[in-house]
């Protein structure tokens, strides 16, 4: 009788244990927002506001492919008295509110070989980081698809797309 009733209740235990065990819906979110929270952790309200505005990438086909494609009023960074405008189309591999950042990640991406970088920039002051810059749309996808396969640089969502430089200024701006 005592081996019946310690069989009954380890069962019972058993099963109240493994019932608990279950993974659930809120148990995986409560994971994954730990996680984000992590990921985040560390950064400006204003940087993850930033990363949430580039995520919203808008796609455009061109040739039955989607291309992330932006359109953005922005004006070549006269880097010295030799820098050339950029071309329309751009392919971006980075965005900083700060130019010792841009100018940093331009150095690693001449570094790495792409000698043609341009660092463009805003009506709102965020500098831009151009690996290759091209009159043509062909040349950009082309592009922006090499720069996939082998990036100069680290970059992380929605790195890399190609900016339609909107404005085609004459030649570069000097900022301060």
């Amino acid at each position: 009788m005592r081996i019946r009733h310690i069989i009954t209740v380890s069962a019972a235990l058993a099963i109240l244990v493994t019932a608990g065990c279950k993974t659930t819906e809120a148990n995986y979110r409560a994971a994954y927002e730990k996680a984000l929270a992590k990921q985040n952790e560390g950064l400006t309200g204003e940087e993850l506001s930033g990363f949430a505005r580039e995520e919203a990438m808008p796609k455009s086909v061109w040739r039955g492919d989607s291309i992330p494609l932006r359109a953005v009023y922005a004006n070549t960074v006269a880097e010295s008295d030799t820098t050339k405008a950029a071309e329309r189309f751009n392919i971006i591999l980075a965005s900083f509110s700060q130019k010792f950042n841009a100018a940093s990640a331009i150095a690693r991406i001449r570094q790495a070989g792409w000698r043609g970088a341009h660092l463009l920039i805003d009506k709102d002051k965020r500098y831009y980081v151009s690996a290759i810059s091209t009159a043509s749309l062909d040349s950009a996808v082309y592009y922006l698809n090499e720069i996939k396969s082998q990036p100069p640089i680290a970059m992380r969502p929605p790195y890399p797309y190609i900016l339609d430089k909107v404005r085609n200024e004459a030649k570069p701006r000097t900022i301060d």
